[in-house]
């Protein structure tokens, strides 16, 4: 198993509630509402590095739009949002160099064709080594096959890998609580694919 070692860094107070992770809604306009999931979830990505390398604390829903606001401007969503694990991993590269933030961002896309997909152990690994360097994963789900995943297009942080009995279950976070699926059931049903964005070395 691999999780994160302090998940409280990304929980922040939300009128008063504890609310694990931050929220694009959160965001003060529409099309950021709509398509402002990549970086929210890079946010957390930023906030949490941030927090291990420089003290900075985030604990309030307005500190948490903070940082959102300035990781909109370096991972900012395309025409059909941030579809591709690159530009998440260019954004926060750059926005880490800037701030003289240590580690290297790096990305594992899933292609929608199952045949160049990378299998479940390098996946698994993938994920487990991002955990173990204590840091949440970004995990763009653009299908989310049969698993309870809540939204297709759409990015959420990976906090917790786990095996059991042979399978991989992941926990992500979106609108504030966990979700829990299969990464082999994902691998093998997705239609569209997706990927994984971690920050190791940091």
């Amino acid at each position: 198993m691999a999780e994160i070692l302090h998940p409280d860094w990304i929980t922040v107070k939300d009128n008063g509630i504890d609310h694990a992770g931050y929220d694009q809604e959160w965001y003060p306009e529409k099309r950021q509402k709509l398509a402002g999931c990549g970086p929210t979830a890079g946010s957390m990505m930023a906030a949490y590095i941030e927090r291990k390398q420089q003290g900075k604390i985030v604990a309030t829903r307005d500190e948490a739009l903070s940082v959102m606001l300035e990781i909109w401007k370096y991972a900012t969503p395309r025409m059909h949002g941030l579809y591709k694990t690159r530009w998440l991993k260019e954004g926060l590269t750059e926005y880490m160099k800037e701030r003289g933030l240590k580690g290297k961002v790096e990305a594992l896309p899933i292609p929608s064709i199952r045949l160049l997909a990378p299998k479940l152990p390098k996946v698994a690994a993938f994920i487990t080594e991002g955990l173990e360097a204590d840091c949440p994963m970004g995990f763009l789900n653009l299908h989310s096959g049969d698993e309870p995943i809540p939204y297709h297009w759409h990015w959420m942080p990976l906090v917790k890998i786990e095996e059991k009995e042979g399978e991989y279950y992941c926990t992500l976070w979106d609108e504030g609580k966990p979700h829990v699926f299969n990464l082999g059931s994902w691998l093998a049903k997705t239609k569209f694919g997706g990927g994984f964005v971690r920050i190791i070395g940091s």
